[in-house]
């Protein structure tokens, strides 16, 4: 055991205890162990493919980095008081077992590298299970609109009835919305999936080392283009966590309407038992808790990515210390856009949709106006007039406590639309509705097709 970290040939005094607990960080970066000793092998190897490490120097610390990270495992490794983060410990770990064989493993890197190669390929993998948890509450989506394209129900704006739409266009619309999640976190993965590894503190190193095949042992798609941007930058993690807010509050407003179908209000749905919670006190209630902490999740996740943003404005090219403060907003965005996801795939999954509650509230004539001002204009009125005398026909029929269903035969010949009752029709208005991407039967089961195949 030592109090002296890997740094302290240049110093006379160890740090600080108050100064050595501000800047330790294994509490946050402890769970970069595997991606610090998959980085610690390929340098090795990097190391010996130079000469500075024979091919027995080389087996030796790849055999020494897995002991360490199966000690770290297994929770029998004994972290060092000096030990500031993963790095140094995994490091401090390799060289107690090899002596001056893991002593030479740190040639030629930088922990500034290293750092960022082990964030690169955590929150890679990170990503990818978020983008998976999500393409499941995507396919949830579209399963639940398969059984309900044709069945009607109003659509809203502001929270007011609008027009008649049907349950698979709705349930569409917030689907398309997490494809677009999924190609922000493909096209984003094609911009972190680059090595640091080998730009060194700022400026590579004297050593001939090859990032090049250093990248490819680890898996990424290539090496830095800049090692002072390389090591400097964190835009990847900004990006990651900017997608995961944006993908938060899509899942955030579908758990919205969750909670508004399932008021018993409206009761259009009902949330399985599996996703709801009971009260503590009143014995009958049956909450949507699921739907409600999905919808305030969005919040932290936003607030991830201000503090990432507001953290990075401003630094000087090099690394510089703040970026310790990287990683837990990161994390958490994704780790947390992944639970989200999950939960919520589940919820729709069970989701019980009473299509005959949302057809009783289709009969709501309000739904039918736009329909009677459309007809008009399909007589060769123009719109805007079409628009005004539908409006003061409600008015009229307003002041008199009636609605548009009140309207007999004459009424609907004297407004100019003998056939105008039949407006007044779910089903007849969504079928009309046969524009690409609208509510229709037809256009409902080209997007579902179009769904199935961009999340098959």
């Amino acid at each position: 055991m030592t109090d002296r970290p890997l740094w302290a040939g240049r110093f006379s005094t160890p740090p600080a205890p108050e100064a050595h607990a501000l800047g330790r960080s294994l509490d946050v970066d402890g769970v970069l162990a595997d991606e610090d000793v998959m980085a610690g092998r390929a340098h090795a190897e990097a190391l010996r493919t130079a000469g500075l490490l024979s091919d027995d120097e080389a087996a030796d610390v790849t055999d020494a980095l897995g002991r360490v990270r199966d000690a770290m495992l297994a929770g029998t490794f004994v972290f060092d008081p000096a030990d500031e983060d993963i790095h140094s410990a995994v490091e401090r770990g390799v060289t107690e077992l090899l002596g001056e064989a893991g002593a030479k493993l740190h040639a030629g890197r930088s922990r500034n590298d290293l750092v960022v190669t082990d964030v690169r390929l955590h929150l890679l993998t990170l990503a990818a299970t978020a983008a998976d948890e999500v393409r499941a509450v995507a396919r949830a989506l579209v399963q639940q609109a398969h059984g309900h394209i044709a069945d009607p129900m109003p659509g809203s704006t502001h929270l007011r009835p609008a027009q008649p739409i049907t349950v698979g266009h709705h349930l569409c619309a917030h689907a398309w919305a997490l494809t677009r999640d999924l190609e922000r976190f493909a096209d984003w993965r094609r911009r972190a999936n680059v090595s640091p590894l080998g730009a060194g503190a700022i400026a590579t190193s004297t050593l001939g080392l090859d990032p090049a095949a250093t990248a490819t042992r680890l898996g990424f798609d290539r090496a830095f283009d800049n090692s002072l941007d390389a090591v400097g930058d964190r835009d990847v993690l900004q990006e990651a966590v900017a997608d995961a807010s944006i993908c938060a509050t899509h899942l955030s407003r579908l758990a919205a309407d969750v909670l508004r179908w399932t008021d018993p209000a409206l009761a259009w749905a009902e949330l399985d038992e599996a996703y709801s919670t009971g009260s503590s006190m009143m014995p009958q209630k049956r909450n949507p808790d699921t739907a409600e902490l999905a919808r305030g999740k969005a919040a932290r996740i936003a607030g991830d990515f201000v503090t990432l943003a507001a953290m990075l404005q401003g630094l000087p090219l090099g690394y510089q210390r703040d970026l310790q403060e990287d990683k837990e907003p990161a994390f958490d965005a994704l780790e947390t856009v992944a639970l989200v996801a999950r939960a919520l795939a589940g919820a729709v999954t069970t989701l019980r949709i009473d299509t005959a509650a949302m057809r009783v509230a289709c009969d709501d004539p309000d739904l039918y106006a736009t329909d009677v001002a459309e007809a008009l204009v399909m007589g060769g009125v123009p719109f805007r007039e079409a628009h005004r005398r539908t409006g003061e026909l409600l008015k009229s029929l307003a002041a008199e406590g009636r609605t548009l269903a009140a309207l007999d035969e004459d009424g609907w010949k004297k407004f100019g639309l003998p056939d105008g009752a039949a407006l007044l029709d779910p089903d007849r208005s969504v079928a009309a509705r046969a524009a690409p991407g609208g509510p229709s039967t037809g256009s409902v089961r080209a997007q579902l097709a179009a769904l199935d195949a961009l999340l098959a």
